[in-house]
């Protein structure tokens, strides 16, 4: 839809639909903001933004091997600069989550809301370290492998696969590289605490190597925070059950129509 100048190196493209309270949808390596088509729907009552993150789809490279999850950090603050917003909901799905606390945790003033789908705050399990390991090793030597499997995961239809297949091959290798090992060494479990702004974990009841991380968000955030699990639901929740993921968003966020 855009293409917002973040510096003169950068440009994010975005997709910003509807108006109300704004929401931004962060996605994974790897992937793009296609991972959130199922939440389009939302722009009947809110005002969606779905970014792709440096280096992926249509957004430009930079620092492809030095830039830290701080800097997606900052891409994000820059783009609500650019959409005269000061503040917003942040939705992270999966390593997307990564960006999205980094976001919080720097500019909590900026934030209406955490939302996290498949969230965690650092990766300390033998099962998703391997994920990750697995994702470094596919986007340096293999990234079109890379491509389909994370497709056959996170489509719904041939037309999805196909749309996505084909987009995805703009992303920068090296870009997607770093996003994982960035993701994969991030944490602030330590800072949980601290946060006050409204938070929503949402969790696949059948994506058990996931919930060590929900254990550790309910030990360590604040009791006002939502924690859900979608029934016979599995880790791909915008995509693959989009019509649950999408009910608790708009349970989770006044809709002022």
């Amino acid at each position: 839809m855009a293409l917002a100048g973040l510096t003169s190196e950068l440009q994010i493209y975005y997709e910003k639909l509807g108006t109300g309270a704004p929401i931004v949808f962060l996605h994974p390596p790897g992937m793009s903001h296609l991972v959130f088509k199922y939440q389009r729907e939302l722009a009947n009552d809110y005002q969606t933004i779905f970014p792709d993150c440096r280096g992926h789809g249509r957004s430009s490279s930079k620092d492809k091997e030095t830039f830290t999850i701080w800097d997606l950090a900052d891409d994000v603050a820059s783009l609500l600069d650019h959409l005269l917003l000061e503040e917003a909901y942040i939705c992270g799905y999966s390593a997307g989550g990564s960006v999205a606390q980094a976001f919080v945790q720097k500019y909590p003033h900026r934030t209406k809301g955490l939302i996290l789908s498949g969230g965690f705050s650092q990766v300390s399990t033998f099962a998703l370290k391997k994920q990750f390991q697995t994702g470094i090793r596919l986007a340096k030597n293999a990234p079109a492998l890379l491509n389909r499997i994370l497709v056959s995961t996170h489509s719904n239809s041939v037309e999805d696969r196909k749309e996505m297949l084909s987009y995805h091959k703009q992303t920068d290798p090296k870009t997607c590289q770093r996003f994982y090992q960035e993701s994969l060494s991030f944490q602030c479990t330590d800072q949980l605490k601290e946060w006050r702004f409204p938070l929503l974990f949402i969790y696949g009841e059948q994506a058990e190597y996931m919930h060590p991380y929900r254990r550790i968000y309910a030990r360590n955030v604040h009791p006002k925070a939502k924690i859900v699990l979608l029934n016979k639901a599995l880790h791909q929740l915008p995509i693959k059950h989009y019509a649950s993921f999408n009910a608790e968003i708009k349970k989770f966020i006044p809709c002022l129509t």
